[in-house]
């Protein structure tokens, strides 16, 4: 590949000169080129960056603080016909004064933030944001600790956007003993001038805390409650239809490259609320960290329906690069057998309010997944912050539509130590839940989870834990639900290098009175230090699905063994055999692929040195899918390290036979020339060489000033 970096001269110049005499208010000066091939579209980006910042006190007390952040990107892209130019700026500049007088603090803030898109075959357009912030904070020792601010924000672009916010908040929390408590008002007014559209948000939010140990710290007590009430009234011409947000129960989120047969873990950062916490999620292109396949789920209310799905993300992502990704959407009632919803979903992404928004056919099953299938390489990092679901309102029969939604909440835990062998406990979450939109009751939900468990210790070679659950949810307007679970793990270790755990497991769900799905597992597990250098685990799992939505039922008998061996100082070896068998049975059986799977697998890991990691997985796998052998290579190289030169190689190759039966290689290859500590040449290579699809070459050259 041939790299053109004329324009990158004078950066280099600029932040040689820079390494060796600025000691100002320069913090980071960064050029970076890169070429793209991916297929028969190659690309060429180059983006330069000049961070700032300084501070400094004025007066004894008072202090200012400034930051400017400026990038420019451009990029050509030849895709055969014809050849594209387009091109990206940014430029935030902050200044901040605070005044510090004892426990009280005042600052004022200003913020601006300008991105400017050119695409040569669409717009010219500019975004520009504007903040002024007032904050006060007082944190006297002992008392009520109190912030207060007021934000004034503009966002204006040529075509889309214009909108004027007033934001003000209230918070106070202090912390007295065993008792605590924290109080939060938020009051936001928007005004969109584009839509003709005035909305009010008014939010408070409660929480208070005990926490106490009593009878010489035999009874633990634990108390918390939580209280929010939210009004958000949205004004909208007379006609429009505004969709009313689906709050989700849980979020969810994993990796995987079978979305039609995949149980996804908890991830609940994903639904938090907070927009400015990362949930650990990168969908950006390859050369920025990124990856495709995140299955990012939710767990819809009892009765809840969504048309829209909107993936909210950490910073924006220019225009040029937002409508190359592409996303797949499912479905699911019991978060393991998924159907397709969308192929390629439409989509728009808005980089005001910074989020892809995901319009889909209404889906009412309890679980809703998008999964990311395709992104541009060249793209940067892309953190997931959000995932939020909405439902399109039927029409407006009046010019204003207000929706209140309120949830108090509360939790309880206590635990008592009868004697030195035993414990016992009780814990409860107890949660109301009402929404109402445009005069409507669209929820009216009662919650409650509580349970009962026990611990028995009568030696350091056994323990055996008990628990009894109930989980009811109540709602007239959309269903009732209730389940019952009971949980014992009997844990025995008769010798020190052998453990044993019984599990056992069971769960009844109703819907509206009827039974709906049960579930019974049985599962042991057993864990060896045969030798000083050889372990083992060996697993044996019975369960039962009854479904009485889906009318099926399915059985399962899953049996594995592990043998993990030090050969060397230098060699380990890991061996494992798995064995699924399923049965499934029933009119709705057909609709599901056999969940059936066989697996045997073979890793060896070789490390000769810490600068030196070789790595050799082979799979043999027998599912739904089909039948091969899926090949995995890694070798990690730095053969130099703490010097003015690094180098660092990575190989990766995935032959996945069972799945799409394609063979997958990832090569990564890094140069790093250290001028002084803060001042680097950077030279990176990645590579992605399907044998099916087209195949992803990534250059990159970057050089780098920090002060």
């Amino acid at each position: 590949m041939h790299v053109r970096g004329l324009r990158l001269v004078p950066w280099f110049v600029a932040g040689a000169a820079l390494s060796s005499c600025v000691s100002g208010p320069v913090r980071t000066v960064r050029s970076n080129i890169e070429q793209v091939e991916s297929g028969p579209i190659k690309s060429f980006n180059q983006s330069n960056l000049i961070d700032l910042a300084a501070q400094d006190h004025i007066g004894p007390d008072l202090e200012y603080r400034f930051a400017d952040t400026a990038t420019f990107q451009t990029q050509r892209i030849d895709s055969g016909p014809g050849t594209n130019h387009d091109e990206v700026s940014l430029h935030r500049p902050a200044l901040e004064l605070a005044l510090t007088q004892g426990p009280l603090l005042w600052s004022q803030t200003y913020r601006m933030q300008q991105d400017r898109t050119l695409v040569d075959a669409g717009i010219d357009n500019e975004l520009v944001r504007k903040d002024i912030l007032q904050r006060l904070d007082w944190t006297p020792e002992g008392l009520p600790q109190v912030s207060a601010w007021f934000n004034v924000r503009t966002l204006e672009d040529e075509f889309f956007v214009d909108q004027r916010v007033l934001e003000s908040r209230l918070a106070i929390s202090q912390q007295v003993g065993a008792f605590g408590y924290s109080y939060n008002l938020r009051d936001e007014r928007v005004e969109d001038l584009v839509r003709n559209a005035d909305s009010t948000r008014l939010e408070h939010i409660l929480r208070g805390t005990y926490d106490e140990r009593h009878l010489d710290e035999r009874l633990s007590t634990t108390l918390s409650v939580f209280l929010t009430e939210r009004d958000f009234s949205l004004e909208v011409p007379l006609g429009t239809a505004p969709s009313v947000q689906v709050f989700a129960t849980q979020g969810l989120a994993d990796i995987d490259l079978t979305p039609q047969v995949s149980t996804l873990p908890s991830n609940a950062a994903l639904v938090d609320g907070n927009p400015n916490a990362s949930a650990g999620i990168d969908i950006g292109g390859i050369a920025g960290g990124g990856q495709l396949f995140w299955n990012m789920g939710i767990e819809l209310p009892p009765g809840g329906a969504v048309d829209v799905l909107e993936l909210q993300t950490l910073a924006a992502v220019p225009q040029n690069l937002a409508s190359q990704f592409a996303f797949s959407v499912w479905a699911s009632d019991d978060n393991t057998f998924w159907t397709l919803v969308q192929g390629s979903a439409a989509f728009v992404y808005d980089p005001a309010l910074l989020h892809f928004r995901i319009s889909i056919p209404r889906v009412s099953n309890r679980y809703v997944k998008l999964v990311n299938t395709a992104s541009p390489a060249a793209a940067p990092q892309v953190l997931v912050t959000e995932l939020e679901a909405f439902q399109l309102g039927a029409g407006a029969t009046s010019a204003t539509t207000r929706t209140d939604d309120s949830l108090e909440s509360a939790t309880g835990n206590f635990s008592y130590r009868v004697s030195d062998t035993v414990r016992v406990g009780y814990d409860a979450f107890v949660q109301s839940a009402d929404t109402r939109s445009a005069g409507t009751a669209i929820r009216d939900e009662l919650r409650l989870d509580n349970g009962l468990w026990a611990a028995w210790t009568p030696s350091a070679k056994f323990e055996g834990n008990l628990r009894l659950a109930e989980q009811r949810i109540e709602d007239d307007i959309q269903r009732d639900e209730r389940t019952q679970s009971v949980l014992s793990v009997l844990t025995w270790r008769p010798l020190r290098t052998l453990d044993v755990d019984l599990s056992y497991n069971a769960s009844d769900r109703d819907i509206n009175g009827l039974d709906n799905n049960h579930i019974e597992a049985t599962q042991l597990l057993a864990t060896a230090q045969l030798l000083r250098t050889l372990r083992s685990e060996l697993l044996f799992e019975r369960n039962v699905t009854e479904d009485q939505a889906n009318l099926r039922r399915i059985g399962r008998w899953i049996a594995s063994l592990g043998l993990i061996a030090q050969l060397t100082s230098q060699v380990e070896l890991t061996l494992r055999a798995r064995n699924d068998d399923a049965d499934t049975s029933g009119a709705g059986a057909s609709q599901i692929p056999d969940p059936s799977e066989q697996r045997y697998g073979c890793a060896v890991l070789y490390r000769p040195t810490e600068r030196l990691i070789v790595e050799i997985e082979l799979n043999w796998l027998d599912n739904f899918a089909g039948a091969g052998l899926d090949q995995r290579f890694n070798i990690d190289w730095i053969p130099f390290e703490g010097g003015s030169i690094d180098l660092q190689f990575d190989y990766d190759r995935t032959q996945n036979r069972s799945i799409n039966d394609a063979t997958t290689d990832r090569w990564r290859a890094a140069a790093r020339w250290t001028l002084d500590p803060r001042t680097f040449l950077e030279l990176q290579y990645f590579a992605n060489l399907p044998d099916n699809a087209p195949r992803t070459e990534v250059l990159q050259l970057a050089f780098n000033f920090s002060s």
